[in-house]
Order: structure tokens, then sequence, then C-alpha cells
């Protein structure tokens, strides 16, 4: 049933298996919709989907470790951690005490082995969260050296990529450090992989790439504009498109055999807008798209026909069916 989802004006479009896959998983999926304001949770039960939707300022990356989730906001990270125990026996998340991070502009989110890590794209870094400032610088790459300071988006830093507790890998439109580097027609050709660990380029030639991310065996990372999923090599900065989508590729898990890519409805004449994906579809989807990419084919997806345009993260939650958040209390903070 998604009687949920359409009381919170989002309207859903099942494909293929998806619903038969997302049962054999055991698990869910927490999907933002920035645009549109929602983190929705995605699971099914006895041949039905369920869906609970969330209203958030703003929301971006998620990611999910250990029974905790975290969301990137428009002025805030906000965590939750998973009471077992919820009312009816449903996994509830409880509201942990959020970081003020001001308008950074925060993009991707992860957890690594010290705990939160997020792409700072305002201030062109990856930081953490803290509680005696707004952000801690992690990492600035090596070409913002010298603008390090500047509280201006000039390479568009909003991807970062976690393999065994330790950050590897970021995106980038990219490598200007001047404000507003992407902004232009640079950011169509000149999208950069740029690996943490060593300050180079990993991968280079990209159109608004995002979602680098580890699957347990190799790397992955959405070549937005293109409206692609793409595979690279660590060593030789080779990468190749496994699966052509009908949409902005961003937001990107791995479940069930199967990557779950973000599609997003872009709009003509916005700043994200791809040619490259329009000429080959005229019209654009967004949702969930499943590719089984041991089998080259799209064998499912959950569309988003109306109420959520543009999908930012995906993050997939084992173990977790119906899964949702608490009822705001009392003296909480405003989401």
């Amino acid at each position: 049933m998604i009687d949920s989802a359409a009381a919170s004006g989002l309207e859903l479009r099942i494909h293929g298996d998806f619903v038969e896959w997302l049962a054999a998983t055991a698990g869910s999926l927490a999907v933002t919709t920035y645009n549109s304001g929602k983190l929705v949770f995605i699971s099914a039960a006895g041949g039905k989907l369920a869906v609970h939707v969330t209203k958030l300022i703003r929301p971006m990356g998620v990611a999910y470790t250990y029974e905790r989730l975290a969301v990137a906001t428009r002025d805030r990270i906000l965590s939750w951690q998973l009471e077992a125990n919820g009312p009816a026996d449903e996994p509830t998340f409880v509201a942990e005490a959020g970081h003020s991070t001001g308008r950074l502009d925060a993009h991707d989110l992860a957890f690594d082995v010290r705990g939160l890590v997020f792409a700072n794209t305002r201030f062109n870094c990856l930081a953490r969260p803290s509680d005696r400032a707004n952000f801690c610088r992690m990492w600035t790459p090596w070409f913002m050296k010298e603008h390090s300071r500047t509280p201006h988006d000039c390479c568009h830093l909003n991807g970062l990529g976690v393999r065994e507790g330790r950050v590897n890998f970021a995106t980038a439109f990219c490598t200007g450090a001047e404000p507003d580097s992407w902004r232009g027609e640079r950011r169509m050709t000149e999208g950069v992989v740029l690996d943490v660990t060593s300050d180079r380029v990993a991968a280079s030639g990209l159109c608004m790439p995002h979602s680098p991310r580890w699957d347990g065996s190799r790397w992955w990372f959405c070549n937005s504009g293109e409206g692609t999923l793409c595979q690279f090599e660590t060593s030789g900065g080779s990468h190749h498109a496994v699966a052509a989508l009908p949409g902005f590729t961003r937001g990107l898990t791995f479940a069930g055999g199967r990557a779950v890519v973000g599609l997003s409805r872009i709009r003509r004449r916005h700043i994200l807008d791809a040619p490259p994906v329009r000429e080959r579809y005229p019209r654009l989807r967004s949702g969930l798209w499943l590719v089984d990419a041991a089998a080259g084919r799209i064998p499912g997806a959950l569309e988003f026909v109306r109420g959520g345009r543009e999908v930012f993260d995906v993050a997939f939650l084992p173990g977790i069916v119906g899964a949702s958040l608490a009822s705001r209390r009392e003296g909480d903070e405003d989401l």
C-alpha cells in the first residue's frame, strides 16, 4: 500500500520487479528529494509497497550505519538512533541532538571510523560537524589550498565515497579555484573524481559527476549529466558506463545484487540542465532505478510521478522493514 505517500503528495509508479526485489532484501531504502523537502522510507513486505514520508528542510546527503541514520539539511545535520521496541513493534528512529552547520550547502554525507563527514560545498572541502564551530575541515583539494578560506562554491565539491571506514574519493564539477568556476561550460566536460588519499585526479572528462560509492569489490559513480552509472579503476583512472538511464543520475547504493540509482527530472535552463542525457531521453524521469550490472539490464524501477522531481541521495537500511521517524516531541527543534 502507498496511502502514506499519497497523503504527502508523492505519487509513485512501479516498474518491473521492484517490489519483489525490495522484499527479498529484507531491508528498506531511505531517499531524499531536496526540492520537495522529503525524506522517504520505502520497504516491501507481503508483496506490498510501504512508504513513510517525513518533511525536512532541503534534505540532501543521507547515511546509515549501525542503526544510526543521518541527513544533511539546509543548515543542520540531523541524526536519529533506531529504537528497538517502537510503537506496535515497528522500527522507529528517535532523534538525537543535531549539529548546526549554517548555510554550507552540505551535499553528500557519510560515516567513517571517526563519525560523520560531509561534502562542504560552499567552502570547497570535506568537513566534520563540530560543537565549537559550524564545521571542522577534514580535507581540502590541493588546487583549493590557496583559496581555502573562500566561502564561495568554486569547484562544486559534492560527493564523497567511503571504503572500510575511510574516505577515499570525492567528486567535483571541475578543478577551478575561482568563485563560480563550475557554473560555465566547464561543468559539462571537466568533472572529476578526486583521490582524497593521494591528492590526485582519479577520473576526468566527466559531466557533473556525483555519488562515488564502493560496492564491496569495485568503485562506482554517477556521471550525472550523461545520465549514466559508471565503474572506474583506481589505478589507471579509466572508467566506463555500465548503464544509461532516463534522468540526471545522482544518489547511489547497493543491495540484493543490484545498484539502486537515483534519477531526477532536471528542469530546462536550470544550472544542472543536462543536454547530453536529454539527447537520448527527451522525457526525463525521477525516482529509483535498479541496475543489474552482471546481466547488463534494468529489471525494475520506482518512478516518482509527482512530488519528488529531484532525488539527491539514497541509502539502504539492511534488516529494517517499515521504518519511520518518531513523532516530534515538545521542545524538539524544528526539522
